[in-house]
């Protein structure tokens, strides 16, 4: 099963929508950016990488953008989405830039566009390994 990790600082959010996506995922949740990048960097380490991973944007201390900023540092190919709650276009710019986002939701977002948005970030997710381990395959057959 896909292993999806939610970030926020919303306890009460994240069990909510932790409790509603587990019917579709391996849900992890970690609350505020740091601990998301501790979950990802045990994750990576253990071999078993988050396939997506969903932040808020407006967090105490690392907000979203430096936190999938840096997530994408240390898991490259694990999808990033960003559900916020303060959403401006300047925002969202600064996600696709600076954070290489997926996919941007504002809240409240319908729990069905949730699933169908971690649901195409996994197919991506897939897409870029697949990619990745035909590359490598073609070079070491060189």
């Amino acid at each position: 099963m896909d292993r999806v990790l939610l970030v926020d600082d919303d306890v009460n959010l994240l069990s909510g929508l932790s409790r509603h996506l587990r019917r579709y995922f391996d849900v992890s949740t970690a609350i505020g950016g740091q601990a998301a990048l501790d979950a990802v960097g045990q994750s990576v380490e253990a071999n078993l990488p988050f396939t997506v991973v969903l932040c808020d944007m407006r967090m105490p201390g690392m907000d979203g953008i430096e936190t999938l900023k840096a997530i994408r540092n240390i898991s490259p190919d694990t999808v990033r989405l960003m559900l916020t709650g303060n959403a401006d276009q300047q925002t969202a710019i600064d996600a696709i830039n600076q954070g290489s986002i997926f996919r941007f939701y504002t809240k409240p977002c319908p729990a069905d566009v949730l699933v169908d948005g971690l649901n195409a970030g996994i197919e991506q997710y897939r897409l870029i390994t697949a990619e990745r381990d035909l590359l490598e395959k073609t070079l070491a057959g060189s």
